[in-house]
């Protein structure tokens, strides 16, 4: 989810201003205080994925970190990562759900700034 968090962001931006130009243009009638509302609708939209979303990757980093789970600056873990996985005697169902847990850590916790999530 590096690079793909940005369309999260004009998803929500985009949606919010459908929601504020409809809204507007029932509401109102006149087209251009829709077109200025779904302009705020796509700012405040936009503004409020974009908290969510760092709200909801911190969480997923601190879930990983304080579950004991790998974390991508314990190159040792790396290592053993897919030992510590077959030596456990799992089902195949456990040790799929291992390693999406893990997969899902290790790209939530090495994402690029291209998203600042600090307001």
């Amino acid at each position: 989810m590096n690079n793909d968090a940005r369309f999260f962001f004009c998803l929500c931006g985009f949606a919010g201003f459908v929601l504020f130009f409809s809204l507007g243009w029932i509401l109102t009638g006149n087209a251009f205080d829709a077109l200025l509302r779904g302009s705020i609708g796509c700012l405040v939209l936009g503004v409020g994925g974009r908290i969510l979303l760092g709200t909801l990757l911190r969480s997923l980093v601190a879930n990983a970190s304080s579950s004991g789970e790998m974390t991508p600056n314990s190159s040792s873990h790396v290592a053993n990562g897919t030992s510590e996985l077959t030596k456990s005697n799992s089902t195949p169902e456990e040790l799929a759900v291992q390693a999406s847990a893990q997969a899902t850590s290790e790209a939530a916790a090495g994402v690029e700034p291209g998203v600042n999530t600090s307001a």
